[in-house]
């Protein structure tokens, strides 16, 4: 193995003003974990773009390798769950947020934080899905398990123009004809008779 990586470094520069570009990382920096994983896929999520840009609220400290989501082989386990070769996916928890993430060629994390890919889909599949796509998957598992059936009630799905929203109408589609997207400008919300056709009401709200 190399002694370096290529990784996504946001920095802060004298001026003050965050920086980012394609840089080059001893392995050293790399913070001593259970699993090393080579990074495979990711994906881009809104809290990336805060991360990136040098918000606090998401992450406390600089440089920084943001990524909330990675996909990859494990390279390296200090645990007997995993071994080296496992494909494995990561979202959530502190990964892109105050512990680099998936927009470096490799992550360093706790094992616990790792899930084994599920059978049926692939490494790049799990993240065209992402965070946004399991928050969807989720949400619309609920409404299920509540005993709502999005295939005889329209479902109002709000912000469906961002990640988790576009993610939900993609799943509702599947299981409904009709369904009901609100979003920004606050005077327009979308009726989707299908998910390839969408009539727009103009609300007076203006």
């Amino acid at each position: 193995m190399e002694s370096v990586f290529k990784a996504l470094l946001v920095k802060k520069d004298e001026s003050g003003q965050f920086k980012k570009g394609i840089e080059e990382i001893p392995f050293s920096d790399l913070p001593a974990n259970d699993l090393l994983i080579k990074v495979k896929h990711s994906s881009v999520n809104y809290k990336d773009a805060l991360s990136a840009s040098g918000n606090k609220g998401v992450t406390r400290e600089y440089p920084h390798v943001p990524g909330i989501d990675a996909s990859g082989v494990v390279v390296n386990s200090n645990v007997p769950d995993f071994k080296k070769g496992d494909e494995v996916l990561v979202t959530g928890f502190d990964l892109g947020m105050n512990t680099w993430g998936g927009f470096g060629e490799y992550i360093s994390i706790p094992a616990h934080w790792a899930i084994p890919l599920p059978q049926g889909i692939s490494l790049k599949e799990s993240m065209q899905l992402g965070t946004a796509g399991f928050t969807a998957g989720l949400s619309v598992l609920k409404i299920v398990q509540a005993g709502i059936k999005p295939s005889e009630i329209p479902i109002v799905v709000s912000g469906g123009t961002g990640g988790v929203g576009s993610m939900a109408i993609a799943i509702l589609a599947k299981l409904s004809k009709l369904g009901i997207n609100l979003y920004s400008p606050i005077r327009y919300c979308t009726i989707s008779l299908s998910f390839s056709s969408a009539l727009l009401i103009k609300l007076s709200l203006v």
